[in-house]
């Protein structure tokens, strides 16, 4: 009888660790498939523009843009990157240059990469 508890007992355990590692991929994946997208940083006005935008395929382009943009006589550069996420780590690797950064994306939808600026992006194309 007492082995029998014991063996219940250990199945328990096995199933309640199996059920959180599990949880913990889960969110991952989840936070990982919400930065696809276009976002484009929140101190953008009519003469500045800086977007990351993260395909599903884990690559992904930076523009920065400077000028007139309204006008049409705005200056665009375009840099392409490969990224991953490990937890909330993303890794954006732009030809050889890697960036490890800390991210979230908080109540207002607005992603944070708290090692790389102190200003949020903003989605706006999903």
């Amino acid at each position: 009888m007492k082995n029998l508890k014991i063996y219940k007992s250990v199945i328990l355990i096995l199933v309640l660790i199996s059920i959180i590692a599990c949880s913990k991929d889960d969110d991952n994946e989840i936070l990982s498939n919400d930065l696809i997208g276009e976002w484009q940083r929140s101190d953008f006005s009519n003469e500045f523009e800086y977007k990351l935008i993260f395909n599903s395929d884990n690559t992904g382009y930076k523009i920065e843009t400077e000028g007139d943009i309204a006008g049409g006589t705005a200056i665009s550069s375009l840099v392409t990157f490969n990224w991953t996420t490990t937890d909330t780590i993303l890794t954006m690797n732009f030809d050889g240059e890697i960036i490890n950064t800390n991210f979230s994306i908080n109540a207002n939808d607005q992603l944070h990469l708290s090692d790389f600026t102190d200003l949020y992006f903003i989605k706006i194309n999903k």
